[in-house]
């Protein structure tokens, strides 16, 4: 009788002990559409084209939770939440979008900017898909 009891007990604490490791796994498991901590950012797609000779467009998306007054911008070549003038303004190189050592020039059409290194490489960036509430 008493080596029955052994046995349903340690069956019983080896169920416990499974239960307990999935729920672990499970509470650490990255869940879809979490929350963004306020004033952080996360690129959510990125898409390269390197067809072109010298040349290499990508396409980024993010998703960002800013804080009121702010939208999603770049900031040293990295998602980031912007003043929403800037924005509004086409006033892109306010935001510091380029890396360190890099000239940030606006383009003519205000449809983006470009940034520039001392030995003359160039990356070219142009802003699409702005919701209506920005375009005056």
């Amino acid at each position: 009788m008493l080596a029955g009891w052994r046995e349903l007990s340690t069956r019983i604490i080896a169920i416990l002990g499974c239960l307990l490791f999935f729920w672990l796994l499970y509470c650490h498991l990255p869940k879809e559409g979490k929350e963004l901590e306020v004033g952080t950012c996360e690129i959510t797609a990125l898409d390269r084209d390197m067809s072109h000779p010298k040349r290499m467009i990508a396409r980024q998306t993010a998703r960002c939770a800013c804080r009121r007054g702010q939208v999603a911008g770049t900031t040293k070549a990295k998602p980031a939440c912007v003043d929403a003038q800037i924005i509004v303004n086409k006033q892109w190189c306010g935001m510091e979008p380029c890396d360190e050592g890099e000239q940030c020039t606006l383009l003519i059409n205000h449809s983006g900017w470009s940034c520039t290194r001392q030995l003359g490489r160039i990356k070219t960036v142009t802003v699409s898909n702005l919701p209506d509430f920005f375009h005056p």
